[in-house]
């Protein structure tokens, strides 16, 4: 978290037990932001709120810690501390938690399922989601060991064992942690969590060495919501239970005042270390250079971890989405999301800077495989620089340029740059080919979305809309100079058609590269629109709208998949638009209406785009049955032909992406043995 970010968002801590909550408020202090601490009934320690602005809460009262946030001015959340998993009968959830215990029913049966469920419902009120090693930077464990002593050769062995026990616990979102000893496994952390199996390990343990803790991260785990933790109690706990040392992966892992915890494990005669194990894991880098592909790549890297069972690393460039899967942006990726000659010259010093930082941290890392997602501009000069270094990693782009739209020539020059292709759509391999350039039709992912799955009637309870009420979704783009250009005109046609539905709600879904000017450009619009964010949101969005203006792009299937009525509109620079006339060979902007051949999906494009026309088409969508039926009926039949035969796109790109990069599929995780005297 920056200190910018810190600055202009009052944090929210969400607070269990431990002390991660309290050094949170600390950290945060230092850092010029005012916290204010939600303290969950039952787990939080008195001591952690003593001196801070706070709130008590039951766990099950989602509602009511939503309005305690919010009346506290909180902008972005960080989950720390212990929580024990509640039954059923003891949450008493509020009407809130009752509707998200209804919405999720049984998708959530592990720990880190239902957190991500928890974070979607924060998502869903516009809250910034933070990791608590982003305002404790030091507090991710290091590699090598706290304290003066370090483990055996045997001692290694049992430590082997442990993670391979861990990360199969991890993998079926069960635990994160495995005390063995002499290569037996005397406990394994599940709902009682690890002090508790700690506690029942010394009745458990064998003659001879006692055994040692292994804690890893989960492969699917969202990192920013639950990391496994260890303080100077942990280590009190494994000398309690006479294990010999605690072994933690670095990196992935929180140690609690590393320096007490090192002393206090020499004065009890354990080690604790911080592996390196994942080191010999493959390194799959990934630059994704827009939110569109930000999407792309997380469903990606989830993919490829449920192949490897998480034996897998993550480096380069992303969004919000790709942070939740793991990644680590090496710098934001809004300062590379610009499309349009006029909108880039002015970023040229920026974006030229950031593909030698590219160049530069892959050459340094020396990953098994490169994966560039769309957004050719960028990714295009990357894999130029990294060929100009004769760098030999295999450079794979997922997303084909649409050279059936420019020219198709630029097939050949693409062929020169990358050494592997991934389409989404089944007729453009042909383009590519011919050139000599290795080319696999994978499906598109927006399948795999939830575009369809949203839930609409709590989507307008939640935000205050009537039932009855007609709801405009506006999707202004996910590019600020997009932002900046349509939102008026979007505004505009809003305004036309409420005087022809009186009762019209709009809603406005976005995404971290734009929210704020979103905010911004709309605050003083007469009739305030509801702006949300996250993907959770906007498929609920999607599922209450009755209709939506919406640029060219993503957006138009997922628009299709959630069978919402629609028209595009778009407006560029006069120079980009200029170039594009110039260029463009196919009929249609949309692809839709390209696989169709025929303008089943408005298009209203740089002059034609004004507020008149496109409230116009959209009152016809909003006002005519059988415009309407006719609309989706098409719609729905062009999706069917794009998106292809596969069930998981995703899995096929993964599938790509490993064979490539030399890395083995893993066998599917069974419960680990459990030995028993």
């Amino acid at each position: 978290m920056t200190d910018d970010a810190t600055r202009n968002h009052r944090v929210g801590i969400i607070a269990g037990g431990g002390d991660l909550p309290r050094l949170l408020v600390t950290a945060c202090r230092a850092r010029g932001a005012l916290p204010f601490v939600l303290a969950l009934e039952g787990h939080a320690n008195e001591a952690t709120v003593a001196d801070a602005d706070h709130a008590w809460v039951r766990l099950g009262a989602l509602g009511e810690a939503f309005r305690l946030l919010k009346n506290a001015g909180v902008g972005e959340v960080v989950f720390a501390g212990a929580i024990r998993r509640p039954s059923l009968a003891t949450l008493r959830p509020d009407a809130r938690g009752a509707a998200f215990i209804a919405r999720i029913g049984g998708k959530a049966l592990g720990d880190d399922g239902l957190l991500r469920a928890v974070a979607a419902e924060f998502t869903r009120e516009g809250m910034i989601l933070r990791g608590a090693h982003e305002l404790l930077a030091d507090i991710l464990a290091r590699e090598g060991t706290y304290g003066s002593l370090s483990p055996s050769p045997e001692d290694a062995a049992d430590i082997a064992r442990g993670v391979e026990v861990a990360r199969g616990l991890g993998a079926l979102d069960v635990g994160q942690g495995a005390v063995v000893q002499q290569g037996i496994v005397l406990a394994v952390e599940a709902v009682e969590g690890t002090d508790a199996m700690l506690g029942r390990c010394g009745a458990l343990r064998r003659d001879g060495a006692g055994g040692v803790l292994v804690k890893v991260c989960k492969p699917n785990q969202d990192r920013r919501l639950d990391l496994p933790t260890i303080g100077v109690e942990t280590v009190e706990a494994a000398a309690a239970a006479s294990l010999r040392g605690i072994a933690i992966e670095a990196g992935a892992a929180l140690v609690l005042d590393a320096d007490a915890v090192g002393a206090r494990a020499d004065a009890l005669g354990l080690f604790v270390v911080g592996l390196a194990a994942n080191r010999s894991a493959p390194l799959v880098y990934l630059v994704a250079g827009e939110p569109s592909g930000d999407v792309l790549g997380a469903r990606l890297m989830r993919a490829l971890k449920e192949r490897t069972n998480g034996l897998v690393r993550f480096a380069g460039v992303g969004g919000e989405s790709m942070a939740e899967e793991g990644l680590v942006s090496l710098f934001p990726q809004s300062d590379i999301a610009v499309m349009g000659l006029a909108e880039v010259v002015p970023k040229i010093p920026t974006v030229l800077k950031r593909v030698r930082a590219v160049a530069d941290d892959v050459i340094a890392k020396k990953p098994a495989v490169v994966v560039t997602i769309d957004s050719l501009g960028f990714n295009g000069r990357v894999a130029k620089a990294l060929i100009a270094r004769k760098n030999r990693i295999p450079r794979v782009h997922y997303v084909a340029p649409m050279v059936w739209v420019w020219k198709p020539g630029r097939a050949k020059k693409i062929a020169k740059i990358f050494d592997h292709l991934m389409c989404l759509l089944a007729f453009e391999p042909p383009y590519f080919t011919p050139h000599g350039l290795p080319t696999t039709h994978v499906g598109h992912s927006v399948i795999e979305g939830g575009a369809g799955k949203g839930d609409g009637a709590a989507f307008r309870t939640r935000h205050g809309i009537d039932p009855a009420a007609t709801v405009l979704c506006l999707l202004p783009g996910s590019r600020a100079n997009e932002v900046s250009r349509m939102l008026p005109i979007l505004r505009d046609a809003a305004d036309i058609l409420r005087a022809r539905h009186p009762d019209l709600a709009v809603v406005i879904p976005t995404v971290a590269t734009v929210a704020d000017l979103v905010c911004g450009e709309t605050a003083n619009w007469k009739r305030p629109p509801h702006i949300v964010r996250g993907e959770a949101e906007r498929w609920d969005a999607f599922a209450a709208a009755d209709a939506a203006m919406a640029t060219s792009g993503t957006v138009a299937l997922e628009l299709a998949q959630a069978r919402v009525p629609f028209v595009i509109g778009y407006r560029g620079s006069p120079i980009s638009a200029w170039l594009a006339r110039r260029m463009i060979s196919i009929k249609y902007a949309t692809l839709l209406n390209h696989i169709s051949n025929e303008m089943i999906v408005p298009e209203f494009l740089q002059e034609a785009c004004t507020p008149k026309a496109l409230a116009t088409a959209v009152d016809r969508l909003l006002c005519d049955s059988d415009v309407r039926a006719t609309f989706l009926g098409k719609t729905g039949a062009a999706l069917a032909e794009l998106v292809g035969p596969f069930a998981s796109p995703s899995g096929e790109a993964a599938d790509v992406v490993l064979r490539l990069a030399g890395i083995p599929v893993a066998p599917p995780v069974v419960a680990p043995h459990i030995e028993r005297d």
